[in-house]
């Protein structure tokens, strides 16, 4: 008789079996900014990954779907800590703002807003990365520390209202805005392993395994697109103060919630197992009462899950931003902020810049970040005016992805197209 242990990826199994269903551009929002007379009608798009240890050459060649070498997997676990950070946006909308004329010196503006958001984050150990990445031989008479690991997916469409009021009173500028979205639930997934220890015999003959694991996925049936699968509501607010050679923003963004049907799902356990393999008699002769008892449920339910129907709420990643902006010469800005997002897993963003306008209403800004999902960001943006009719802005918050993949953490691009009328 032939016993068989496979190298373990049991955790990254777990992961899978619940997913397999399955950029932030850290810049304020135009329907606060967007400060000219009359009406302006805008798109946008941004995306963003980035992480504090998986470098962008390896998310490349995992969404590919492509081989990933040892040479490759090394470069990431010499960069993984106790505890690592991964992040992942993609947004694009359209928005609307009407500005009116001033008189006497305040005005009251609106504006409306359509969006898709999808936005993930990730806070893992470097132990649960080796062990689904290499399998859990490396730990042999070792305990891998799984634990506190947290994964959050969310996707949603957003309908927005607001208004803004604006205060001129010559030597300052006072905006003050507020917006109210109705929000769509159309999909998240919440994991989170609070106790994940994995304890493997030196000669490899057992395992032992301490864990407790709640997954909640939200309803997966309804696939129609008018379907309701979750609710919610978040709330906007700006407040910008401008003087003649300084500009201080304030933004509260994305603060809500969506509750989840009542169809929604939570996985969950508590439980220890002791794991000695699995006996074959013959292995050119594995029958089908084998690869039956592999499948999703049966793992399910040995390891002692508990499915049930609820429906609960979900937090939205939403975001604090500071920026200060300082006119040092008559075409040269240098720009300063931190920004943070609460729910998130995420570390405080701090951030450095320059803006330098030239001739032709044509802008080049210059970004040194740290922080967030990553470490260090460098961004790039452009703009250009045409004429008083169209405006377009383009550029990154991660050039160092573009350049040094196998180096750099992060990758991300933004775009956004503005008609005036």
């Amino acid at each position: 008789m032939l016993k068989v242990f496979a190298p373990l990826r049991l955790f990254g199994l777990i992961v899978l079996l619940f997913c397999s269903a399955q950029t932030f551009a850290q810049n304020f929002s135009p329907v606060f900014t967007e400060t000219k007379p009359g009406s302006a009608l805008g798109a946008g798009f941004d995306y963003g990954v980035n992480s504090s240890s998986v470098n962008v050459k390896f998310f490349n060649t995992f969404y590919r779907g492509n081989f990933i070498d040892n040479d490759l997997k090394e470069s990431v676990f010499k960069q993984t800590k106790d505890k690592n950070r991964l992040g992942f946006d993609l947004n694009y909308g359209i928005w609307y703002v009407h500005n009116p004329d001033s008189i006497s010196g305040k005005t009251m503006s609106w504006f409306v807003s359509l969006r898709n958001r999808q936005h993930a984050d990730a806070l893992f150990t470097g132990d649960l990365f080796k062990t689904y990445f290499a399998g859990n031989k490396q730990f042999a008479g070792q305990t891998a520390h799984l634990g506190e690991t947290r994964f959050n997916y969310l996707n949603y469409r957003q309908l927005q209202l607001g208004m803004s009021f604006l205060s001129d009173k010559g030597d300052s500028k006072v905006r003050f805005g507020a917006g109210l979205s109705f929000l769509k639930g159309e999909q998240n997934l919440n994991l989170f392993l609070s106790k994940g220890d994995v304890f493997t015999a030196i000669d490899g003959e057992y395992i032992d395994i301490d864990m407790a694991l709640e997954i909640r996925n939200s309803d997966n049936s309804n696939k129609k697109f008018f379907d309701m699968k979750g609710y919610g509501a978040a709330l906007d607010l700006f407040l910008g103060i401008e003087r003649q050679k300084s500009v201080i923003r304030f933004e509260l963004s994305d603060f809500g919630f969506i509750d989840w049907n009542q169809n929604a799902q939570s996985i969950h356990n508590d439980t220890s197992l002791h794991f000695e393999g699995l006996s074959i008699d013959n292995l050119f002769q594995i029958g089908d009462s084998l690869v039956n008892s592999l499948n999703a449920d049966s793992i399910k339910t040995d390891m002692g899950f508990i499915t049930e129907d609820l429906s609960y709420s979900t937090p939205l990643p939403s975001m604090i931003h500071l920026g200060y902006t300082h006119k040092t010469k008559e075409n040269l800005f240098i720009n300063a902020g931190f920004a943070y997002r609460m729910a998130a897993n995420y570390s405080p963003y701090i951030y450095i810049g320059t803006e330098h306008k030239f001739k032709g209403s044509f802008d080049i800004n210059t970004r040194f970040a740290w922080g967030g999902y990553g470490t260090y960001n460098i961004g790039l943006g452009l703009s250009k005016e045409f004429g008083k009719a169209f405006k377009i802005n383009l550029g990154t918050n991660n050039l160092e992805g573009l350049l040094i993949t196998k180096a750099a953490n992060g990758v991300g691009a933004y775009i956004n197209l503005i008609g005036y009328f």
